[in-house]
């Protein structure tokens, strides 16, 4: 049996990057896992507009769906408040840690059927932040 390692861009309406300047969570398109996933890895990229700032940080959440819990058709994702905390990442060089652009990677369970990306960017000033995630999963084949 082969193995295969499989990469997909996590998008916002369809666009590869979505830019965020507040503390309101934006959410990502669901994405959806396959039944041969074994492994998922979450790897987020955040790049401050202009210089950064102290206190210039992006908050990760991942929301998951284990199907319609509801019965009315569709995924149902956590709710926003109860979805899970998977990373900071803080722009501010002065920081420790904080470098712009800074990049981390943190796994995914893949038990559930979906999920979706959360980010939320409560920037200091008036800058924004750019923020790019892939996903990538290990796959039996």
């Amino acid at each position: 049996m082969a193995n295969s390692k499989v990469e997909t861009q996590v998008t916002w309406s369809a666009a590869s990057s979505v830019t965020v300047s507040s503390a309101t969570v934006v959410w990502s398109d669901a994405f959806a896992f396959n039944a041969d996933d074994m492994e998922a890895e979450l790897q987020v990229n955040v790049e401050t507009t202009g210089t950064a700032a102290t206190g210039d940080v992006c908050t990760v959440y991942v929301a998951y769906s284990t199907g319609d819990i509801l019965g009315d058709s569709g995924n149902d994702f956590a709710t926003p408040e109860h979805s899970e905390f998977a990373m900071q990442l803080d722009t501010y060089a002065s920081n420790t840690p904080g470098e712009d652009p800074a990049c981390r990677s943190t796994p995914l369970r893949v038990a559930p059927t979906a999920c979706k990306i959360g980010l939320s960017c409560p920037l200091s000033g008036t800058r924004s932040m750019t923020v790019r995630a892939r996903i990538a999963t290990a796959r039996s084949a």
